[in-house]
């Protein structure tokens, strides 16, 4: 016989049509009115999910919150999803998604006393073919969604093991009739619809949702005694008030006959990947700071501690800029459906983690300058010293390449060499004394610049994984004779060049040229385009297939003016200003090549002010099948429309890939010929339409203004978009001698590896979570301090956590002194085992 198993839920958006305060406190009303129905029916059970919910109603109405912990002890209140809201799962970090359970699960373990293993994802857009690989790594076992709909994507039936790339399974389920939740009035005929469909899906057990959704409101009255009618008059199927993990557990029975999925659920609601650009364009700065200060003041922790001065340092308190994070991945806020005013206080709440990491960061570097060696030469006369620079390697892989950074001469402008800049001695030297080749470019400022007085150098340096290298940098007592090398670069006008690279551009050409020499020769034409956008802030809500790839090109912008601005010995740039129709749009790239580099970095400043409509970037010269980083991995598609992406588009492979990298875009598309990202798409805040003409032209669209970031061109992509993301740190010191050499290193990731975070543990020790990159399975190491870790096997994909402790041996605290525990990534305790069939 079937077996309905009735799930009573009440879908709540923190943040959608209104903002958080209203979405938070309707969780308090929703789950009173609920609690208050349990006492009259006997059988209902309630699932409700989102740890900030439950911490809502814990701070603001204890007495509710006690009410809850009673229901969950009798069984009939469960907690499923294990996240602190229910985030998008295409556009945030795979760190981030890591970190949603993590917080989530450990706050219902000391709460609540409960730990779900059922992911719940009712409304979110879309999920990255690495969801299973994370939600395995959590000890989640199952999973249940809505989106995309079987019109959208095919898949072998609504229960189904989705399968990532390394073998990890979480059995699944799409709701196939209807939706999350139901209207008041619907109850009879959505069971009579799940009775007619689900005779052809070949399982016993049938997961059946209702209740009022989206502001809250879960099951009412009137909707509870509508299922037990129908109960009564269908007594050919069994009708019971159960739970997810109830369902599943009884779903568990059949899934040795359930087929295996490979792959992405994906898409739908296509333009929800370029909406609110100010959001996005945020809350990726926030993210890629948070785990660089997280990575950064775990590294120097650990050092303090070895180095025998006592344990480290309490670590800084980052869960607030955490939970800032964490909240603002949900799925009406990183997507860019929410009402204006409500995006407008998630920026806010982003800028917290954004500020918190940066101190937290700068506190750990002033930590480590204090203890290394910082020393300079004693100036003579009445002259300033050099000023000692802090380079800082945030990433585990070491760095060789270019910095740039900017230092004081003194401390009042040089007015003996006004009007002579060029004349000023200067010199940058190496941690070992050794003079450097270096390059003055323009200061950021515009203050008096005839007089010097600060000078901003790039230079190539080498910085160990994790580590330092302090430099000197400024007056020198006499011209410094610096080692002559040959460089690659050439430039002109409208023109740059190196021996991977050349760049021409011309007024009032339609396209940049871009060609890459050598045996991978490739010639690019970059154009900037302004697109019709006639749909509103999800794209096509309904799934309507024209709005899956939104190309009709209603502008193609010209140059209007190109300068030259830099022309080596160490890096040359071109900055070109390209308009739209009618000037009020414009977008100016300064492109970026260095001496003895292989990528091209472009800064971009683009204002934009056309309604229903989007500027995109569109490469001619590449196209077809590519590689797309996504939450858990990556993913191979070939052109099919607008694609969500994350740091890094590769086409091709080995030597000849090329690869697009950016710092704040997540919306792609190919064709057999073209490549392009989205910029910004300004349809109206929350709407399901575009703006009209001369209709309501008073409401505001998104993305109206001035929007900032950089794109990159390469072969490596992690590389590109670690160029990108977490270039090496500058930190101004003063100069001291110290017990630390002027360069070292404290954690390395071994090859074939990702990772994904280094953190202070909850019960002490480091934390370190590492993804394999690898195209088969390999054995994993890193380097703690000099100690290598073995952390076993990995196959390609899969995510490991474990726990790394001082060894209890009277070693000391030195190289190889470490004890290596796999843990669960949510919990840091004992990991599973892996959800296999």
């Amino acid at each position: 016989m079937t077996r309905f198993h009735i799930i009573t839920n009440a879908h709540l958006d923190p943040v959608w049509l209104w903002d958080w305060r209203e979405g938070l406190n309707e969780g308090i009303a929703t789950c009173r009115a609920v609690l208050d129905l349990m006492n009259e029916f006997p059988e209902l059970k309630f699932t409700r999910g989102e740890a900030s919910v439950y911490e809502h109603i814990e701070r603001h109405a204890p007495e509710t919150f006690a009410r809850i912990r009673e229901k969950i002890a009798e069984g009939r209140w469960e907690v499923a999803g294990g996240n602190y809201v229910q985030p998008d799962t295409n556009l945030p970090a795979t760190e981030v998604l890591a970190r949603q359970f993590r917080r989530g699960l450990g706050y219902f373990r000391r709460a609540l006393g409960v730990r779900p293993v059922a992911a719940w994802a009712a409304d979110s857009f879309g999920h990255s073919a690495g969801c299973p690989a994370i939600y395995a790594a959590a000890g989640m076992k199952y999973f249940a969604f809505w989106r995309p709909f079987a019109s959208e994507l095919a898949l072998p039936g609504p229960a189904f093991w989705w399968e990532a790339a390394g073998g990890e399974r979480v059995l699944s389920w799409r709701i196939q009739v209807g939706w999350y939740g139901s209207t008041r009035a619907e109850i009879p005929g959505r069971l009579d619809a799940y009775r007619e469909e689900s005779a052809q899906w070949g399982v016993e057990n049938v997961m059946v949702p209702l209740g009022l959704g989206n502001h809250g409101g879960g099951p009412s009255r009137a909707q509870i005694e509508a299922v037990l009618r129908w109960r009564g008059q269908n007594r050919d199927v069994e009708v019971v008030f159960s739970t997810l993990h109830g369902f599943f557990e009884a779903l568990s029975a059949e899934a040795a006959r359930l087929p295996v999925f490979r792959g992405e659920l994906n898409f739908t609601l296509r333009g929800c990947y370029a909406s609110a650009a100010s959001v996005k364009f945020a809350y990726r700065r926030a993210e890629n700071a948070l785990l660089q200060a997280e990575r950064t003041v775990s590294a120097v922790g650990a050092l303090r501690e070895a180095e025998n001065i006592g344990t480290a340092p309490p670590a800084p308190d980052l869960g607030e800029a955490w939970d800032a994070v964490l909240f603002n991945t949900f799925h009406d806020v990183l997507p860019g459906t929410a009402i204006e005013r409500a995006l407008a206080g998630q920026r806010a709440w982003i800028g917290l983690a954004q500020h918190h990491a940066a101190r937290a960061e700068n506190d750990a570097l002033n930590a480590l300058a204090s203890r290394v060696d910082t020393s300079v030469p004693r100036a003579t006369g009445d002259r300033p010293a050099v000023a000692p620079v802090l380079l800082w390697n945030p990433n585990p892989h070491p760095f060789d390449g270019p910095v740039e950074f900017e230092a004081p001469l003194d401390y009042r402008p040089l007015d003996a060499f006004k009007n002579k800049p060029d004349a000023v001695p200067l010199a940058v030297r190496d941690g070992a004394g050794r003079a450097l080749p270096f390059q003055c470019v323009a200061v950021e400022n515009n203050f008096a610049l005839e007089t010097p007085w600060r000078k901003r150098f790039v230079t190539r340096v080498k910085i160990p994984p994790c580590g330092w290298h302090v430099l000197t940098a400024g007056l020198a007592d006499a011209p410094v004779k610096t080692p002559r090398v040959k460089t690659d670069l050439r430039a002109g006008a409208g023109r740059i060049a190196n021996r991977v690279w050349e760049i021409r551009a011309a007024a009032g050409a339609g396209r940049v040229v871009i060609s890459r020499k050598g045996k991978q020769a490739r010639r690019l034409g970059l154009r900037v385009l302004t697109v019709d956008d006639p749909w509103g802030s999800w794209g096509g809500h309904n799934g309507e297939p024209e709005a899956n790839h939104v190309n009709h090109v209603k502008d193609a912008w010209k140059i209007e003016a190109v300068e030259t601005l830099e022309r080596g010995p160490e890096r040359a740039s071109l900055w070109i200003r390209l308009t739209g129709a009618g000037g009020a749009s414009w977008i100016e790239l300064t492109l970026r090549l260095w001496r003895d580099d292989d990528a091209v970095v472009v800064k971009t400043r683009a204002f934009w002010a056309e309604k229903s409509a989007r500027l995109k970037l569109e490469f001619s010269g590449i196209g077809g099948a590519a590689e797309f980083e996504a939450p858990g991995g990556s993913v191979r598609r070939e052109p099919c429309g607008d694609v969500p992406g994350g740091r890094w588009v590769r086409f091709g492979g080995g030597r000849d890939a090329f690869v697009f990298a950016s710092d704040a875009l997540y919306c792609f598309d190919t064709t057999a010929t073209t490549f392009g990202a989205t910029i910004a798409r300004s349809a109206p805040y929350a709407s399901l339409g575009g703006a009209r003409p001369g209709v309501e032209t008073w409401r505001p669209c998104m993305d109206l203004g001035e929007h900032l970031f950089q794109f990159a061109l390469g072969a490596d992509a992690d590389a590109l978009a670690r160029r990108l993301e977490s270039p090496p740190v500058a930190l101004l010191t003063a100069a001291h001698e110290g017990a630390l050499p002027r360069t070292g290193g404290v954690l390395r990731a071994g090859p074939g590896l990702r990772l994904l975070a280094f953190a202070r543990a909850a019960d002490g020790g480091w934390m370190l979570r590492v993804q394999s990159s690898a195209g088969r399975a390999a054995d994993a190491t890193v380097e703690l301090l000099g100690g290598r870790i073995a952390l076993g096997r990995l196959a390609p994909g899969r995510i490991r956590t474990v726990i790394l402790r001082h060894a209890a041996d009277g070693g000391g605290r030195g190289a190889g002194a470490w004890t290596c525990a796999t843990v669960n990534c949510a919990e840091e305790t004992a990991a599973p085992e892996g959800n296999k069939s």
